[in-house]
């Protein structure tokens, strides 16, 4: 899980890229033919206009996307890595806590039923603990 895959670069089709500049190029100067003479530079001032506004868009849209949905899956992995340790480390401050609670159990045994009786507990423990586990992290995390 800690392996890294290489970002997939987003391939540009520039036939497209090259054939939406021709096609919008070529409609601002049928446009310019279309418009009348008086209103011309009226017309090439609202396409520059719009030009404008469109590369500005453009960059705040290219430029800026790139950062903002990096740094939004970075702090999703973050916060994803940080439930995954703090998981870990719960998981095994419990397993120590059975394991005390065992060598409690088994420190002041001496005779068979004592030992028969220990194994029934120590049974029910470990069930306890791993279906806990199971409940608590899912039975898919708790399987090796």
């Amino acid at each position: 899980m800690t392996e890294t895959t290489a970002a997939t670069r987003a391939r540009i089709r520039w036939g497209w890229f090259i054939g939406c500049i021709v096609l919008g190029l070529a409609s601002i100067l049928v446009g310019l033919l279309v418009a009348p003479a008086a209103d011309q530079a009226a017309y090439l001032a609202g396409v520059l206009g719009a030009v404008g506004t469109t590369l500005l868009l453009v960059g705040v849209v290219v430029l800026l996307e790139r950062r903002i949905v990096d740094t939004a899956v970075r702090a999703v992995r973050d916060a994803a890595e940080e439930a995954r340790v703090r998981a870990d480390e719960s998981v095994r401050r419990q397993v120590r806590d059975l394991e005390d609670r065992l060598a409690d159990l088994w420190a002041g045994t001496a005779t068979p039923d004592d030992v028969r009786r220990n194994e029934e507990q120590t049974r029910r423990m470990t069930d306890e603990f791993t279906k806990r586990v199971a409940d608590e992290y899912g039975a898919e995390d708790a399987a090796p």
